[in-house]
């Protein structure tokens, strides 16, 4: 695989360097990185698209695939959530990172192409990490007054805590075309919530009479967008099928 030391124009084949600006850690295990682009460029992807990022651990080289959830029209960085695991190898790699730093990026890659009014309503399941592809397709939707397509996205997490990019969130709710809801798995108190997350969180996981619901309160008629572990998007298909939605009908990233 070749690598170039200085960024130039993405390239699927080609490592680019890229520094690190910016590390901001959201929770115990989750950073927020921005990298530097040069002289204010933009990046290039399209919403929802995302990057391989090369690791090197003991000698051996990794590629995991990482959605930047910045803006597609962010000019002169772009930022990526990355979640470390305990006995993740990439994770041991991204762990000893500090701003200055220089990472090795290609792409882009990805079969979504989002288009303004293609579809009645965008239902976006998402969990944990799997939220970043819904961000950039989101907030090219409010950032453009002429696109009406109605959001309805749910975000699945472990704790209240654990909820990433709740101001971000809370700001896109406001728009006329979004709502949010959260499913948390190991919270069992309302009363432990802020008031503005109440109406709009459920206990334990996401399951097909949830999924029901989400469907049929859709205003128009939803495309859904999945992105989660392996499991919960098999299990998001499954259940889509079940509520009547057809294969066409949803994307699984």
């Amino acid at each position: 695989m070749k690598l170039e030391s200085c960024p130039s124009r993405l390239s699927p084949e080609t490592f680019l360097a890229f520094r690190i600006s910016a590390m901001d850690r959201l929770t115990e295990d989750t950073y927020r990185v921005r990298f530097a682009l040069p002289r204010n460029s933009q990046l290039g992807l399209r919403p929802g698209q995302h990057l391989i990022l090369r690791g090197k651990v003991d000698d051996l080289e990794i590629q995991r695939a990482y959605t930047p959830i910045s803006p597609a029209n962010a000019e002169g960085y772009f930022e990526v959530l990355i979640k470390c695991y305990e006995t993740g190898l990439m994770s041991r790699y991204v762990k000893s990172w500090s701003t200055g730093d220089t990472t090795f990026w290609r792409g882009p890659f990805g079969d979504f192409f989002y288009k303004p009014n293609q579809h009645g309503e965008l239902l976006m399941l998402a969990s944990g990490t799997g939220l970043a592809p819904m961000v950039p397709v989101l907030q090219s939707i409010t950032d453009n007054a002429e696109d009406e397509t109605f959001v309805t996205l749910v975000g699945c997490f472990k704790t209240f805590e654990g909820i990433y990019l709740k101001t971000f969130l809370q700001e896109q709710a406001r728009f006329w075309n979004v709502r949010t809801f959260f499913v948390l798995s190991q919270e069992n108190s309302l009363e432990k919530l802020p008031w503005s997350y109440r109406e709009k969180t459920r206990f334990g996981r996401l399951a097909q009479d949830l999924i029901e619901e989400l469907v049929s309160s859709c205003r128009r008629k939803p495309f859904a967008l999945v992105c989660g572990s392996a499991k919960f998007t098999k299990d998001m298909a499954r259940c889509l099928l079940c509520a009547g939605l057809a294969e066409d009908s949803y994307f699984l990233f």
